[in-house]
């Protein structure tokens, strides 16, 4: 699959914080075994597990949700439905490499990259891989061109009015 890169909007710094109506907690050994193994799955298949190593691999300094929508819109929004069934992977991860960001994450629901700032301007990117079913949930590879020191990923998941904003430190 390849998509050409498009210049992304410029994540909205003044949208609204929401709180996360899920309950948070730690992962599992067996969760993060399971994720792991997604990724290097999904990696491969994307044909770029050659191109990223461990020593290559950011997380996230901050994860929290913003609004994307009014609140009219958000009425009108459909509610995700029970996903049911075994546990899907629920990941994401920044590689460096090659003045590339190489993004990867997995969610139960479908994903979509829809802003983007790298050290407060805008940039480009592109979808390297991306797919979503009922029994593996929604993968998503995205690569951003250039570096920089803090890049910041608006990410939304399925048809929800929020996004998961996600800060990196480079």
């Amino acid at each position: 699959m390849y998509t050409p890169y498009v210049k992304l909007p410029l994540v909205n710094l003044e949208a609204q914080k929401v709180e996360s109506r899920r309950k948070s907690k730690a992962p599992s050994e067996e969760s993060i075994k399971q994720d792991n193994e997604d990724a290097r799955k999904i990696m491969s298949v994307a044909e770029m597990d050659g191109h990223v190593s461990p020593d290559s691999k950011i997380e996230a300094d901050e994860k929290y949700l913003v609004e994307t929508m009014s609140g009219e819109a958000q009425n009108k929004s459909s509610k995700n439905a029970g996903m049911g069934g075994l546990r899907k992977p629920h990941y994401t991860r920044l590689f460096a490499f090659d003045n590339k960001l190489l993004f990867h994450a997995a969610c139960c629901l479908p994903l979509t990259v829809i802003a983007a700032n790298l050290d407060g301007n805008t940039v480009s990117g592109r979808i390297v891989y991306h797919t979503h079913s009922d029994t593996d949930g929604g993968k998503l590879i995205y690569e951003f061109q250039g570096v920089g020191s803090e890049l910041i990923i608006d990410v939304k998941r399925g048809d929800s009015t929020r996004a998961q904003r996600l800060v990196f430190k480079i």
